[in-house]
């Protein structure tokens, strides 16, 4: 009996430092902001739709649970939002994903009179997490860009 579990105690190690292995070379998924619209104006909140890219480089799909976000305009932060929308995300492959996020009153009053004077072209940052079954605490990213206005 101690040989049977010995055996089986080998293969669960064996096991686990191949699952190990195997999430340790997976390369980060690339995300970049695709699109923004707006969903809902109300008095104190604003809801916009926020899309996103993600890229896997990996030669196997990653099946996404969730995502966490964080948008900043020029500097400042303008909306946060989350999904638990599940996606799998093909290998060697791309994917859009729409999240709600929102924002309040007085940092959409701010960053509206902001756009208004300046002219230049809006500086954006996304930043967040990406969750993986195989990663508890999630896989982080960001992104910035500029975005020039009509």
């Amino acid at each position: 009996m101690y040989k049977c579990l010995k055996k089986y105690v080998l293969l669960l190690v064996f096991l686990l430092a191949g699952c190990a292995g195997l999430s340790g070379n997976l390369e980060k998924p690339s995300v970049s902001l695709a699109g923004l619209s707006v969903a809902e104006v109300g008095l104190l909140e604003q809801r916009f739709v926020l899309s996103l890219r993600l890229t896997n480089p990996n030669d196997v799909s990653l099946d996404i649970k969730g995502v966490q976000l964080s948008l900043d305009v020029n500097g400042q932060q303008f909306a946060e939002g989350v999904s638990s929308e599940a996606v799998t995300l093909p290998k060697l492959g791309s994917v859009l994903v729409k999240l709600n996020v929102t924002t309040s009153l007085s940092t959409f009053i701010q960053q509206f009179n902001g756009l208004q004077a300046s002219g230049k072209p809006i500086a954006y940052r996304i930043k967040g997490k990406l969750f993986l079954p195989l990663r508890p605490d999630g896989v982080s990213f960001e992104r910035q860009g500029e975005v020039n206005l009509p």
